[in-house]
Parts: C-alpha cells; structure tokens; sequence
C-alpha cells in the first residue's frame, strides 16, 4: 500500500512543475529548485516504499519505521495538494502572498530531512529485506502465509469423507471427468474460487479416490504456490509420480537441467494414462513452462489444476471448470457441527448453545476454512453459553493470536499480497463501501481516476486502464461480479464479508480509510484520507476538522451542511440517498474536487459557483432533483463525465420515471467530455456536439425532425463513440436514420426509442460490425428485418419493445450467431414465432412480455440448444397451460441435457407476482446435465405463490421440494 502513495505524489507534484503558478514563479530564487528537489526525493520515497510494503507484518520495530515513513509520505502529499488548492485560490498571483509558497517551501524541507533521517535509522536498526523474506505476511506462529497455504494443502490428504461438507454435485462431476469421459485427449480441469473456499479439499478428496483404482497407471499431487522455480516444479512431479516407490526417482533429477527434466518426464509418462493435480497456482507460466513435459498419447490422461485465479481456470479444456462459492447456510452448519462436534455420535450442536453458534456461524461468511478453524478453536472451549459468547465478541480474523483463526488473515493476505502495487492501492479504495453493498462498476472507476490511482496507458484511456484493473480483481476473485452486463463485464460488484474485513483491517491500520457510524475521534481521523458515514442523523454526527480527507462518501446519511467547510483538500465528495435539498454552499470551495456525486439526493438546485471546480472531471446527478444547470457548468474544461437524469418525485422508494435536463449554452467548450447522458435535445446544443470529439457514451432525449437533420453531421465526428441513445419526442416524431451513413464504426451499443421513416431499418445497419447491444423502441417496423441484423458477428443483446407491427417473426438457420438475449415485449401482433434448426445457437435468455396473440410457443423451440431461462412477463393464460402441459418442456430436457427455468411474471392487485419453477439439473455454473446412465442427479425444485402446476415427470428426481406462501386454500397440482 506505501509505495502507491508515492506514485500519486510524484504525479502531483509534476503537474505542479509545470502549472502556471510555477512557471510565474521561475524568476524568484531557490523557489523552482525547491519543487524539483521535492520530486526527486519523491522518487527516493518510491524506492524506500517499495521496501515498505514488504515489510508488511514483520515485526514491531518494522511496523514502527513504516508508519514514520507512511507519515511523512501523507506531510509530502498534503504539501503537494495544499498547493494546487492555493494556486486555485490565485494566491501566488501577487507577490504579497508569496509567504504562502515559502511556507509549503519549508514543510517539504522538512519531510524531506525527515526522509533523510529515516534512511539512516534503517540501517541503524538492522532493518533489511533479508530479514522480512522468511516472514513477511507473517501469520500464525511466525510462519509466512505461503507456508501456511502448503501445510494447509498437505493436511488436505488426511481429511475424513464424512468431514467434507456441500461439494457432492462437484465430486461428482469430477469423478465423471476423471472417469467416465471417453475423451481421449489429455484434458486440463480446473477448479477456481477465493482462497479457503475449499478447492485444495475438493480436489484432494478425488484425487484420492481416483489415484487408488486402475483407472491411471501413475498419479502426481503437488502444490504449486506462488514461489516455484519451473526446475524445482519438475522435480517435485517426478517425484510425486515414483511416490509408489517411496520416491526413489530412477534418474539423478536434483543435478537435471530443465531440458533433461522434461525429456525424463515425457519418457516416463509415454503411453501411460497419467493424472496430475498442480494444487494452488498463481501465475500461468507455471503452467506454460512445464506442459512440454506431459506428452498427450491419446491415453486419456487428465490434469487438474486449482486457482484463486478466473484467468489461469481459463486454460482449462472447454467446459471443464468448476467455480466454488461459499457454502449455503444449511451446509454451513452441517460442516460446523462436524467439526465442533466430532467427538459427538449424533455431532449435534446442544440447543442452549445454539444462538451462539448462529452468530459465530454468521461471522464465518460459508467460508469452509474459516468455519473450520473456529470450529477447531471451539473444541477446546467449555461448553458453556459464556465461553461461546467469548469467542463471538474476540473473533477477529485479523488480529487473532490463535493459531487456526491467524491461518485464515494469512491465506487470505496471500491474495492481497501477490496484486501489483498498482491494483492493491485501487483494491484498497473498495474498503470505502459499507458491508453487502452493490458497487457500480462505473462510479468506482470513475472515484478511482479522480483519487488519481489509474494513469493513461498507450492509447487506452484512463476509463479503460481502470475497466482493465477491476476485470483483474474481479478474476483474482477479490471482487466478485453481482451483475454483468451483455458483454460479460461487472455491471455491479460486491466484495465477500471476510475479504472486506481484511482490506478495512489493512486500510484502519494504515489510517488510509476511517468508516463510522457517525461519530469520528480525532486520533481517528488524524491524517485520514477516506471517511465514510453510513446511516447517520445530523444530531449524532460528529467529526473533527480534517484537512488531510481526500474523500468523503455518505451512504443514507442525514449530513449537516458545515460538516464540509472542513474538507478543504477533498478530491471526491460522494452523497448516496442522503436526504439533503440543497447543495452546501462549501462545496463551491473544494477546488481540488474531481468527483461531485450527488446521485439519488434531493439536490434540486446546483449553484452558479461550481464553475469554479475547474478540476471536476465527473458530475453525476442520476436521481437527483435538478432541473437545470448554471450557466458556469460550460467552465469545467477538464469534466469527462456528465450524468443527469431528474427525478419526478421525492420518494427514494419509487421514485416514478425520469426526465432529461436542458443544458445552457457553451457546451462545445467541454472538449474532455467522454460521458454525455439524458439530455435535452435542441437544434443549437445537437450543433455543438460535433466538438465533443472524445465522447464514447452519448445520451440524447427530445429529439425531433428539427435538430435531427443536424445529428448525423456531429455524430460523424466522434470517432471514438461506443454508446449511443436516441430517444424522440413523441410518438409522432418519425426517425430518418439514413443520412448518418457510415455509422460510427465503433459502436458497441445503440438504443433507438421513435418511430422509424417507412417502418425500416436503414440500410447501414448490417455494418455495424462491432455492435454488441441493440434497442429499439416503438420503432413500428412494417416486415421481419431480423434478416439486416443477423448476421452481425458481435450482437450479444436484442432488445424489441413495441417495436415491430407484423404477425411473424422468423429465426432462420445461421441467424444470430453470438446472441445470448433475446427480448420480444409489446408486440401486440405477433402471434407466430419460428425458431429454425442453427439459429441463436448461443441464447441463453429468452424474454416474452405482453404479446398478446401468443398463446403458445412453437415446438421448435427444442432448437435453442443452449436457452437456460425464459422470461414471461404478462403473457396470455394459455401459453402458461402450454408450458405446464410440460410436452415441449419434457423433450427439450431429454435432447439438450440440461433445464429452461421458467418465469411467469404479472401485476396482481398493484403488486409484482412472479411464479418461478426451478427444475435445476445444474452441476456447474447454471450448465445443467443429466447423468442419463446412473441416473444419480438429484433435482431441486421449489414452488412459490400462485402456481398451480407441477411438472410430473421431475417427481423422481427431487431431492428437496419447497414450497413458500402457500396458504391454505391453495393447491398445487401434480
């Protein structure tokens, strides 16, 4: 974490190099020298954090020198920021205020003779990288978290069957892969999820098993871990392969290089059927380096491999992956009771300790290894509701001195510890959100820019280096994606419980980040650069003046409007439903301000003195009150974002449909704008956007025949645009799309909401080559123009929503190559769908709403080989008898192997309804299939209000049966 204060820092002070106050400053003596001394040592600072960060854990009097350090890294950036809000101020503008500068002057003199001092006493200390390396991420009784990880994987060979809890359906289709596949490729399986979700047990439990039949001539397990050596790799495989001969390997293997090494393994393993389990690995190349070595004979020979890492499981042959999740909460308590209970015949938790045992459980967040660890600390606590609730108020995963609860931090530390510098410091800035929140994927890259953590890489922009990094995190599985979006992206992320609590355990200690309830000491806050204020009341929210904050984020809080005047140097200031009508008049004064978000407030007015925020790149007002913007808004020379969307009413419950915002002349002077949404149209401001010619996302509302003629001209401009929206006035207005020919080539997703001229599609359409969402709304189509759109090789959304006038719709083999969504909604005269043998052979989401001449669906609906759900949102009764009827239901399990999960959705008395059937046959990943030899698949189906039908024939296959709300006068048929 130290070391990406300094980057920041470095950045910092070269804009101040070469900002206009420096350059007015150039004459005076010893003033420019200054600044230019301060970035060198500022590279110095790099170097020496750099060695800080491995020191991470090691010892007190390291912990000591790194928080000096980390001290005087926070003196450096406050001077850095204090003088580009001053120079914003126009302080160095005239000589009278040149004591100012001298001041900073003197404060960086300071740090950077306090730097000096902390080298020297480094080495004074005897404090040295050789020292760290044997302990750095130390856990439980001083071992390093790697260790720790290996002894844990070790242990996994001696775990009992009967202690191994929620992973049967992944045994299964392990075993089924292992043997029973007829394959005879060698094929790589790899089982990935977050650390201490139970991969190493999973795999090893298999292994065992397999590894003891006649079904492979030899087998290897070795755990790989982050520090391997590609020669010692080998060697510990080749071993592991003669472990039947106690290891005595027929070859000198620790004198081979690595050529002699994969030439052994190659001859030894030739024409044998082999099985290798490569336990815990972090980095590709592993693999990569040694594949040489395991010659693919057609012997159906199998590899397995277990990561943390989305990524390196993508190696693996196709659809042989398995994702763990943590364990539901019924599995929870199973593998709890095993372990705290083992002593027990019946391994019941007694009733009186029951409560205790839930809040305990709940703290373990289903991660099996936590859930064994504490289970294993409460086998040598008394069995009393006092000795438990001791547990409960000192279970803390981080700052534990037992010995199994330190095991957790330190395999989870293991994958904090291996992200760069560069996605540590943004994985850090997530410990902002409170517990279970849903954090847009977009806000957050957008704070990440503002707090300058993302810096311009090639041609990219900041906004995709950022896209880029949370992909990363995301595949390392430290964020986990809610929601994706048509392209497979995080729409919205989450973050586990307990990998939460180490990036806020990291983030306190380092006082990068200080989260309250409402109240904030002043050690707390001293030299804070996050606060966050969750659920709060203005008469019990208090916190000192903190002139370091960077960032202030309040999530539901009832702020108070002087609480700001003490922010001087923030950079993002994030208000999230808070209940406030008036923006505070402070806010105008945050020159330093990157980030406004204002989003979901009932902020209905935004001053004229914002024009003076000349370093805001975003404005995010989504769901605010504001009707229209000052005229100053046209000043922010550096804004990129601008997201308006006024709310109608002030309940946050539902606060009913929005309407766009007018913007004031002068909009062609945002030159930096990328993000343009819900805006008014009007003949002059559709002119102006031909400016904008770094616009990527573009939002237009109002649009009519008048300044639509002058669209295709400004739209021709912006080369690099992706995202386009056009919604018409009325619905009388008539779209003419033909003169912005050629498109933009870029475009990835476009939303046309009006009437199309002669009820077609223009022609340029079909050249949309990297078009990956389509909208249209209330388009009146007069023919099937499915046709121009299905060959697009990239269209992975289509979305038709009163937009087509004809009976027929006609899905003809090839159509539609890459589709996974398909919604048809208010097409009031359709009555026929035909979906050909070839066509959308990659839907996966089927959507019907409000067609109210199909009454059933077609029987070629089979022809969807990969179709998992099928949304129905008030359709008409009969295609709902049609479905319980079950016949097309009942072949398309037979033919494909796998489920449709069926929704009926419908308004009931002003009330949302939705009758759902779950047949779900899934082993992995929502990718059912039947195991139609042993018939050993288990079902689960659950029924909930209103569903009156059951299929028959998945009655023999139910494991479970839940039904909800179900009252007393309802009956569910057979």
């Amino acid at each position: 974490m130290a070391e990406m204060i300094a980057v920041t820092l470095s950045a910092k002070v070269a804009a101040a190099l070469s900002g206009p106050a420096a350059v007015r400053l150039s004459s005076l003596a010893g003033v420019r020298s200054g600044i230019e001394a301060a970035a060198r040592d500022l590279e110095l600072l790099r170097a020496f954090l750099r060695f800080v960060d491995s020191l991470h854990g090691s010892d007190p009097l390291a912990d000591a020198w790194v928080d000096q350090v980390r001290d005087v890294a926070f003196d450096l950036e406050d001077a850095a920021d204090e003088y580009a809000f001053l120079s914003g101020h126009g302080f160095f503008r005239h000589g009278a205020n040149l004591g100012v500068w001298f001041a900073l002057s003197r404060r960086l003199w300071r740090a950077r003779e306090r730097l000096r001092e902390l080298s020297a006493a480094k080495e004074q200390l005897g404090i040295r990288p050789a020292e760290v390396s044997a302990s750095s991420s130390g856990g439980a009784g001083g071992l390093s978290a790697a260790m720790i990880g290996r002894k844990i994987a070790e242990a996994s060979h001696f775990v009992e069957e009967g202690e191994i809890v929620g992973f049967a359906m992944h045994e299964r289709l392990l075993m089924k892969w292992l043997t029973g596949d007829t394959d005879p490729r060698q094929l790589l399986i790899a089982v990935c999820g977050m650390g201490g979700v139970g991969k190493t047990t999973l795999v090893t439990n298999v292994y065992k098993k397999v590894a003891a039949t006649c079904h492979f001539d030899c087998a290897a397990w070795v755990a790989v871990s982050k520090s391997f050596t590609t020669d010692d790799l080998l060697r510990r495989i080749a071993k592991e392969f003669h472990r039947d001969n106690r290891g005595c390997v027929p070859w000198d293997v620790d004198n081979m290089d690595y050529r002699s090494l994969v030439e052994a393994l190659r001859g030894h393993l030739a024409k044998k059927r082999y099985l290798l389990l490569l336990d815990d690995v972090w980095d590709a190349h592993a693999w990569y380096e040694i594949r040489h070595a395991f010659v693919d004979d057609g012997t159906k020979s199998r590899i397995i491999i277990t990561t943390r890492s989305q990524d390196i499981a993508s190696l693996a042959s196709s659809n042989r992956i398995i994702r763990l999740e943590p364990l539901s909460e019924q599995e929870a308590w199973s593998l709890f009771c095993n372990t705290t209970f083992r002593e027990d015949a019946d391994r019941e938790c007694p009733y009186y300790l029951r409560h205790w045992a839930s809040k305990i459980l709940d703290r373990c967040c289903g991660l099996p290894l936590a859930i064994v660890s504490v289970g294993n600390l409460l086998v040598l606590k008394d069995r009393t509701e006092f000795a438990w609730k001791s547990v409960y108020d000192s279970l803390v995963w981080y700052e534990s001195s037992d010995h199994g609860i330190g095991q957790v931090s330190s395999i989870l530390n293991l994958s904090f510890d291996d992200l760069p510098y560069h996605l540590k410091k943004c994985f850090l800035y997530c410990s902002i959100y409170p517990e279970d929140f849903m954090i847009k994927r977009k806000i957050l890259i957008r704070a990440w820019i503002a707090e300058g953590l993302i810096k311009e890489k090639g041609q990219g922009t900041m906004e995709e280096v950022a896209d880029d990094y949370l992909n990363q995190l995301v595949q390392r599985s430290l964020l986990q994606a809610a929601v994706q979006n048509e392209f497979g992206r995080a729409k919205r992320c989450c973050i586990h419980d307990l990998i939460r609590e180490m990036i806020v355990h990291r983030s306190t200690k380092e006082r990068f980040f200080v989260f309250s309830k409402c109240t904030v000491t002043l050690k707390s806050s001293k030299k804070a650069r996050h606060l966050v204020f969750d659920r709060c009341r203005s008469d019990r929210l208090s916190a000192p003046k903190m002139n370091s904050l960077r960032s202030f984020h309040a999530f539901k809080a009832d702020l108070d409007a002087s609480l700001f005047s003490s922010f001087r140097l923030l950079t993002v200031l994030n208000l999230w439903f808070t209940p406030i009508a008036k923006l505070p008049s402070a806010v105008a004064s945050l020159l330093n301000l990157r980030y406004l978000g204002i989003r979901s407030t009932l902020i209905g007015e935004l001053p004229e003195e914002l024009g003076q925020l000349h370093n805001l790149q975003t404005l995010d007002a989504k769901w605010s009150m504001v009707q229209r913007l000052p005229q100053s808004i046209t000043k922010l020379k550096n804004l990129r974002h601008l997201v308006l969307y006024r709310r109608r009413s002030a309940d946050f419950t539902y606060p009913g449909p929005g309407t766009a915002i007018a913007l004031p002349d002068g909009l062609k002077n945002l030159t930096c704008l990328q993000t343009l949404k819900y805006i008014e149209a009007d003949e002059k401001m559709v002119r102006s956007l031909g400016s904008l010619k770094h616009m990527r996302s573009l939002e237009l509302c109002g649009v009519h025949e008048s300044n639509l003629i002058h669209l295709p001209s400004s739209i021709s401009k912006m080369t690099c645009l992706l995202r386009l929206g056009i919604i018409s006035q009325d619905a009388n207005v008539k779209l003419d799309l033909e003169p912005f020919y050629p498109p933009p080539i870029k475009l990835q997703k476009l939303a046309l909401a009006g009437m199309l001229v002669r009820g077609k599609l223009p022609s340029w359409f079909g050249s949309l080559n990297n078009l990956m969402q389509l909208r249209l709304h209330s388009s009146n189509l007069m023919e099937d123009s499915l046709g121009l759109l299905s060959s697009l090789p990239r269209l992975l959304h289509l979305s038709l929503v009163n937009a087509y006038s004809g009976k027929s719709l006609t899905f003809a083999n090839g159509y539609f190559p890459a589709l996974k969504k398909l919604s048809l909604h208010d097409l009031p005269n359709l009555s026929h769908l035909e979906f050909q043998k070839g066509s959308l052979v990659d839907l996966h989401v089927l959507m019907l709403g409000r067609c109210a001449q199909l009454n059933k669906l077609p029987q070629d609906i089979r022809n969807l080989v990969n179709l998992e759900t099928m949304d129905l949102f008030e359709m008409p009764s009969e295609i709902i008898q049609n479905i319980q009827n079950n016949e097309i239901l009942q072949e398309h399990n037979h033919e494909s192997e796998h489920t449709i999960v069926i929704k009926n959705i419908r308004w009931n008395n002003g009330k949302l309804l939705e009758e759902k059937v779950y047949i779900n046959l899934s082993l992995l990943e929502s990718r059912p299939f039947i195991d139609k030899e042993q018939h050993n698949v288990k079902s689960q189906a659950e029924i909930t209000a209103d569903l009156v039908t059951f299929p028959r024939d998945i009655l023999g296959d139910i494991e479970s049966l839940t039904c909800g709300n179900v009252t007393e006068s309802q009956s569910v048929l057979f």
